[in-house]
């Protein structure tokens, strides 16, 4: 299994590179996925990407690819994919506005996207419209779900957007904001790596979630070549849910340890 993560646009150089190392092989082509950082799924810091990069790296491996993942904030990665500059993005849900420009491969995990507050702060909702008081920072790129969605863009709420992902909790921390839709493993580790421990107590979330639907690889529409790698990529990640590496994988972001997931080979 080969992976290779990017920071930077020069794509093309460093596979010329590689390729006169000998270290690409003309039988096994190169996957351009756009991804961010989004730890615990996906983690730039880490040499394998953290747990998605590895599952989807072992998929297309399986399948005979091997796999390039850019680094790139969330609106750009969907840019670069309707401009034909990456063959897939990756994680992300499959709302309706991105099926007017993506296609979804088969989940790959299941997200959760709860709403995190201060503990000070008495915080209780049922619907949608009992969010309207309340000042929420959210995340440009994101999609919270269809009902958050579309009550975000009839300005029916008090909404701060920012281009980065830690401003949210940050001012959230400093009362500046009430409320953060996050996933809800991503909020725990982000918490963890970015606020000491008094912080990290005064944050919660509520255990109402706003959102659940499984994570995905995005496909660009219409596009044969895409299609293709598509379905040898559902065809090669059924092998791994028939083995139960999915589901391991599943468990272990629940108990906040999905460092420790590999997937078998098959």
């Amino acid at each position: 299994m080969s992976i290779s993560l990017r920071r930077s646009p020069r794509r093309w150089l460093v596979l010329a590179s590689l390729m006169l190392s000998g270290l690409v092989s003309a039988a096994e082509p190169v996957v351009r996925i756009g991804t961010g950082d989004w730890v615990p799924y996906v983690d730039q810091h880490r040499a394998d990407g953290g747990a998605l990069a590895r599952l989807i790296s072992a998929v297309f491996a399986a399948a005979g690819y091997q796999v390039e993942f850019s680094f790139y904030p969330w609106d750009r990665n969907v840019l670069m994919l309707q401009q034909g500059e990456l063959d897939a993005i990756m994680p992300y849900s499959c709302s309706p506005m991105r099926l007017n420009y993506g296609v979804c491969s088969e989940p790959l995990v299941r997200g959760e996207i709860v709403l995190f507050h201060r503990k000070d702060q008495a915080f209780d909702w049922q619907r949608i419209e009992d969010l309207q008081p309340y000042r929420i920072a959210t995340t440009l790129g994101y999609s919270y779900g269809p009902q958050f969605d579309q009550a975000l863009q009839a300005g029916q709420l008090q909404v701060e957007q920012n281009s980065k992902e830690d401003t949210a909790f940050r001012l959230l921390a400093l009362g500046r904001v009430d409320l953060h839709p996050q996933d809800r493993a991503v909020g725990y580790a982000m918490l963890r790596r970015l606020f000491s421990e008094p912080e990290r107590r005064a944050i919660t979330h509520h255990p109402r979630y706003l959102n659940t639907e499984p994570l995905r690889l995005l496909f660009r529409k219409d596009d044969p070549q895409a299609e293709a790698l598509l379905r040898h990529f559902n065809e090669s990640l059924a092998r791994f849910a028939r083995r139960g590496e999915l589901k391991r994988l599943q468990e272990a972001l629940y108990r906040g340890d999905p460092d420790r997931w590999n997937p078998q080979a098959p």
